[in-house]
């Protein structure tokens, strides 16, 4: 298993991006907005998808972009530090074959419903963390304290019991 860029790299390049697309492009940096894009490719009904998609094309490309630099990355066999230690979740998941070819069908259907779940909120965890408290968005700064009671929740009270 590889481990994630260190945050002390991937963090501060997160926080120059939103302010650079910001100030130069005055676009918001989110990848859960491509949802309601590609939805509106393929309909104009309910109204929600119909309206000038020509401006969140970039984003699209963005997203595809991401989906490219991980499938290189998980090719070049790269690892920063080594082999990563295996928690109590990396084991579950090792031991029950969850990354089987056949689960595809509950990796694509969970994926629209969380790219639904996070359009119908206005944005994901992430974009209401990160972009929306750049804003001062009071619905994102209750949204982001929701996120880590939530985390926290589920880290003490939860997953504990379930493995």
């Amino acid at each position: 298993m590889k481990e994630p860029l260190a945050w002390y790299i991937a963090g501060p390049l997160i926080g120059l991006v939103v302010p650079i697309l910001l100030i130069l492009k005055e676009k918001q940096f989110g990848v859960s907005s491509n949802y309601r894009y590609i939805i509106s490719k393929f309909t104009k009904n309910p109204a929600y998808f119909n309206y000038n998609n020509n401006s969140d094309g970039w984003q699209f490309s963005f997203a595809i972009g991401l989906v490219i630099v991980g499938i290189f990355y998980q090719l070049s066999g790269y690892e920063i530090n080594g082999i990563a230690k295996l928690d109590q979740i990396d084991t579950y998941i090792a031991t029950t074959e969850f990354y089987n070819l056949k689960n595809w069908a509950i990796f694509f259907f969970g994926g629209i419903l969380i790219g639904f779940g996070g359009r119908w909120s206005n944005g994901c965890t992430a974009g209401h963390c990160i972009m929306g408290m750049s804003q001062l968005s009071k619905t994102s700064f209750i949204a982001t304290i929701a996120f880590f009671i939530g985390g926290l929740i589920a880290t003490y009270f939860i997953i504990p019991y379930l493995f």
